[in-house]
């Protein structure tokens, strides 16, 4: 599948990766989500995918703009809330509060994040 190969690319232009988020299959999104040349707005608008992969790789980037992981510091689903608190661009505030998560495993995962 052609799609697959571009939104894996790391070189993969910014207009092409933001067209790509709106494709229907969960898995081209899921990687438009994880590259490292996805729009700081085309980032913001995956973060409210219905996909938990989706949301979890916008989690996980570096790129993701300090307000998305601050959203997603709430998402319902525990592997997202995770991800947010191994982001290295994540706020320190945003961490103090994952500390106080209702899941033991993601509050670990921010204490050990060496910044609380």
């Amino acid at each position: 599948m052609e799609e697959w190969k571009v939104v894996n690319d790391p070189d993969t232009p910014p207009e092409t990766l933001d067209k790509l988020s709106n494709e229907k299959d969960w898995m081209i999104r899921s990687a438009v989500a994880k590259n490292r040349n996805t729009p700081k707005e085309t980032l913001k608008k995956l973060a409210k995918d219905m996909d938990t992969t989706v949301r979890n790789n916008v989690a996980g980037n570096p790129h993701t703009p300090e307000d998305t992981l601050s959203e997603l510091s709430n998402d319902k689903d525990m592997l997202v809330r995770i991800s947010v608190s191994k982001n290295p661009k994540t706020n320190i505030e945003t961490i103090r509060n994952l500390v106080e998560d209702k899941s033991y495993t993601v509050r670990k995962n921010a204490t050990e994040s060496g910044r609380v």
